[in-house]
């Protein structure tokens, strides 16, 4: 796919001394581009987009066939290799390879213990029908009466799944993982994933709840300190390739996002301009919309802005944003939660800034996700804006410390991200950017679909629509970089890490940097980024999944200190992260037969077992 019509149009709309009213005109063109030509009804797989993805697809037919296929596999894998991983060892090979100082790919740097793991997870992310009750049968073992059942699950789950995507249970624990990566060339990204199941009942009391926000509130802190400290004892030219991926549902009760979501949808349209539309006019961004500056009155409301009882009294339809009137408006009570969540968020902001970790805001549901964007926009224009030029400051201005997560799988994308970049430049601050392919697309529509919302949901229809919109997204992103540097305002350009487990889309990253300049190839084949792009550009994939292709990113690219491969590193305790395991197993889940995801891994795996069994 070439880039070059993107960028020609990006560097109308982003040029040097070119009004910001051109970049709305470019929209049509933008969404055409992005827009795929099918309009087929099929169901959509993509993948998990945390940070990545991979490509396989996994539909409800077949479904029964493959699970009583590879049900086997599973039912012989699991007591064999739980048998076998304590006693079985064939790690000569790669100790011979580590003494000699070679720097080890992730197969060849794995324990045969790993391995065995790792097949043994894989296989079992390859039974389509285990995999989709996996949170059912994991909260019903864990709350289980029969003694011992919760402790017996538990430690099976610790010993393949939690390993296999876990690497500690804490920030400490995690050192060792992320320094290995550091050696071969790789960042981290943090993620404290004690998270609230989203789509069940509440089960806990609201009072044993709250005290669990506070004590993920205070892990925040800690992991922002302690990551800094690793960030610290790196050589000073390496220093600014570690993140945390923050989860705000951690920190509220989420059904006050959904209300407060609600409210801005309603609110929205009230606070535009009711003049005849132009071409200059913003574009239509779909459900869920796009930010505004007056969402400040809702979700950061201070006193100067009154009690804001009016907006107790909000309801109405607005068919157009997928609003019922039955959709439940703000509570008493909720614009206080929300004022406080904000006040807490500039301080988790001003300690990411205070210790150098870059903070990535993640993507939820859609219903909850307009609160989630206006947070993301005020946090963006408080931190992201770059210290004054004659400042020493900014001699080390890195970029934009706050990232928004950018879901591809919504239609919304393309004017999404437009109407995202074009608030940046008016607003005088650097875009954070991490686009994703998205992770929801089940939920989402049997909720559309089963309370009637009006006209098609939210999602693109099918997974080529998908990667259209990821792909068209990825050119623009990449022209609008080049533009921006090569502004009178370089210290103004987005940054991106790109999420995500597809080989396609990392071989359209790399050609992409290369026709617009921002790389160059060396003489032994990799890209040496321009020394302005160095560490303004990022590849990530979820630990224990795609290790290959995190490979082949980190020797794609000469090493600078900044890696542009990067890992997405889960941690937490065993019971808080069950929630993040169950719905890992699904988002992950893949064909056998298919080029990419869960069956590729195990054969993948399956062949350096054989290697070092056989070779």
């Amino acid at each position: 796919m070439s880039i070059s019509p993107l960028l020609s149009r990006s560097s109308r709309f982003l040029g040097q001394n070119r009004s910001s009213s051109i970049l709305r005109s470019t929209t049509a063109r933008q969404i055409s581009r992005c827009t795929p030509a099918s309009t087929s009804r099929r169901t959509l797989a993509t993948s998990s987009e945390s940070t990545g993805n991979s490509s396989g697809s996994s539909g409800s037919s077949g479904s029964k066939s493959n699970y009583k296929k590879y049900l086997p596999y599973a039912l012989i894998g699991v007591p064999a290799s739980l048998l076998v991983m304590p006693t079985l060892s064939a790690d000569s090979d790669s100790d011979s390879k580590k003494e000699s100082g070679k720097v080890l790919s992730s197969l060849e740097a794995s324990s045969f213990l790993d391995l065995t793991r790792s097949y043994l997870v894989y296989t079992l992310l390859c039974t389509p029908g285990l995999v989709d009750y996996s949170p059912t049968i994991l909260h019903s073992f864990t709350h289980s009466f029969i003694p011992g059942l919760k402790q017996i699950t538990e430690s099976i789950v610790r010993l393949t799944f939690f390993h296999q995507f876990v690497p500690g249970e804490n920030v400490e624990e995690c050192l060792i993982t992320m320094k290995d990566l550091h050696s071969r060339g790789v960042g981290s990204m943090l993620n404290y994933s004690a998270e609230a199941d989203l789509g069940s009942e509440p089960q806990e009391e609201v009072d044993l709840e709250e005290k669990a926000r506070q004590d993920r509130l205070k892990e925040v802190f800690s992991a922002l300190k302690k990551s800094g400290e690793f960030e610290k004892s790196l050589p000073e030219q390496d220093r600014g390739a570690t993140s945390f991926a923050l989860k705000i549902t951690g920190l509220i009760d989420p059904p006050i996002l959904t209300r407060a979501s609600t409210a801005l949808l309603r609110v929205r349209p009230l606070t535009t301009s009711t003049s005849p539309i132009s071409l200059n006019a913003p574009p239509h961004v779909p459900y869920p919309g796009t930010p505004q500056s007056s969402d400040a009155r809702i979700v950061a409301r201070d006193e100067s802005m009154g009690n804001g009882k009016e907006l107790l009294s909000l309801n109405g339809v607005l068919g157009s944003m997928g609003v019922l009137h039955t959709d439940e408006g703000l509570k008493q009570g909720d614009l206080e939660e929300l004022s406080k969540l904000w006040k807490n968020l500039k301080q988790i902001g001003q300690v990411a800034k205070d210790n150098g970790i870059v903070l990535l805001v993640d993507a939820e549901y859609t219903w909850m996700q307009p609160a989630l964007d206006a947070y993301t926009t005020l946090l963006s224009a408080e931190f992201n804006g770059p210290p004054p030029k004659e400042s020493e400051a900014f001699k080390s201005w890195r970029g934009p410390l706050i990232y928004g997560t950018y879901q591809s799988y919504l239609t919304r994308q393309p004017t999404h991200l437009v109407a995202a970049l074009k608030h940046a430049e008016e607003n005088g601050y650097a875009l954070g950017i991490k686009l994703v392919r998205g992770a929801y697309f089940d939920k989402e529509r049997k909720k559309w679909k089963k309370e009637g919302r009006e006209g098609a949901d939210p999602i693109w229809p099918d997974k080529p629509a998908t990667d259209s919109s990821y792909n068209g997204s990825l050119n623009t992103v990449i022209s609008t970089l080049a533009t921006q540097l090569s502004s009178s305002k370089p210290e103004l350009a987005l940054s991106v890490i790109f999420g995500t487990h597809n080989p396609d889309s990392c071989d359209l990253i790399c050609d992409g940097l290369k026709q617009v300049g921002l790389a160059s190839e060396t003489t032994d084949g990799r890209l040496q980024l321009r020394q302005d792009v160095q560490g303004k550009v990022g590849v990530a994939q979820l630990y224990g999944m795609k290790d290959d292709l995190t490979d082949k990113m980190a020797s794609r690219f000469v090493f600078d200190g900044r890696p542009v491969a990067i890992k997405y590193i889960a941690y937490g305790k065993l019971a808080e992260v069950m929630p993040f395991l169950g719905r890992r197993a699904i988002e992950n889940k893949s064909l056998m037969s298919g080029d990419q995801g869960a069956g590729a891994e195990r054969r993948r795996v399956g062949g350096e077992i054989w290697r070092r069994l056989f070779g």
